[in-house]
């Protein structure tokens, strides 16, 4: 019982040590000469995106009636719940607090890298699918856009900012945030399929018009946020060497172990 309560006491201990050092990184100032997290480019699309929202929100009704009635894109509606955040969020936690509680000094090096590279990735996906969709929320709340469902009584343009609830949190796209910070995430593990990630994923957000849950702009509003939230954490990440590295001239970010356990199997085999 007496063991049973230290080893109890030790994983906590383990996860709070691991808490304060992550803390104590992110409170750290960027290494020198590393990229900044937010870059010109990223400011240059957030505003081409803000204008791409305004040219478009003339058609949010006639798109919202049209995509939503058309025949062949109705069994797309299946695939929307596919962007609920706890779908990525609850694997994410799970990985974490697994992971967290682990000793490690108990555990090969190889291991010790592979489960590190498991950890900080877990812990980054939670933080960006969660932290890109509170300010989702958070602006849902101040700006108050009702649903497609009272486009035929309320317009497209009803706006009841400072109201809670379901049917005035049409803008931005709760789910479409989730996809883009998906996207973003998935594109950074696994380059080589960037760019069909991203376009299943802007499909699925897509299909919260076809459900008449979301107006065109609500989508590719929310969808942007996820997408540039998460890689602006990566980066900032990176510029703390914690999950990621940058260099100089790369937007994206690489993993921080891939290079070493890349490097160590190279070792292994020429042995």
């Amino acid at each position: 019982m007496t063991g049973k309560i230290h080893d109890q006491q030790s994983a906590m201990q383990r996860a709070g040590l691991s808490v304060v050092r992550f803390l104590r990184r992110m409170k750290a100032p960027a290494y020198p000469g590393t990229p900044p997290a937010w870059t010109g480019g990223m400011s240059m699309a957030a505003v081409l995106i803000f204008f791409f929202i305004l040219l478009l929100h003339p058609y949010d009704a006639y798109l919202s009636r049209t995509l939503s009635s058309y025949g062949p894109l109705s069994g797309a509606r299946r695939l929307t719940d596919i962007g609920l955040s706890q779908w990525y969020l609850i694997p994410a936690f799970a990985i974490g607090v697994c992971l967290i509680g682990i000793d490690w000094r108990n555990l090969t090096q190889a291991r010790r890298l592979r489960f590190g590279l498991v950890y900080a990735q877990a812990t980054f996906a939670f933080w960006a699918i969660a932290l890109s969709g509170i300010l989702t929320n958070i602006a849902k709340f101040l700006i108050g856009r009702a649903r497609p469902k009272f486009v035929d009584t309320l317009g497209a343009n009803s706006f009841s900012p400072l109201e809670a609830g379901y049917n005035f949190a049409s803008f931005p796209s709760g789910h479409s945030t989730t996809m883009g910070a998906v996207g973003a995430v998935l594109a950074l593990w696994f380059p080589r399929w960037r760019v069909p990630i991203i376009l299943a994923t802007m499909f699925i957000a897509f299909t919260r018009i076809i459900a008449r849950a979301h107006y065109p702009t609500d989508v590719a509003a929310g969808y942007s946020i996820g997408f540039l939230f998460t890689i602006a954490l990566a980066r900032f990440l990176a510029g703390r060497r914690s999950a990621f590295l940058c260099e100089e001239g790369r937007f994206w970010p690489i993993l921080r172990f891939r290079d070493r356990i890349w490097q160590r199997n190279t070792d292994l085999n020429k042995k």
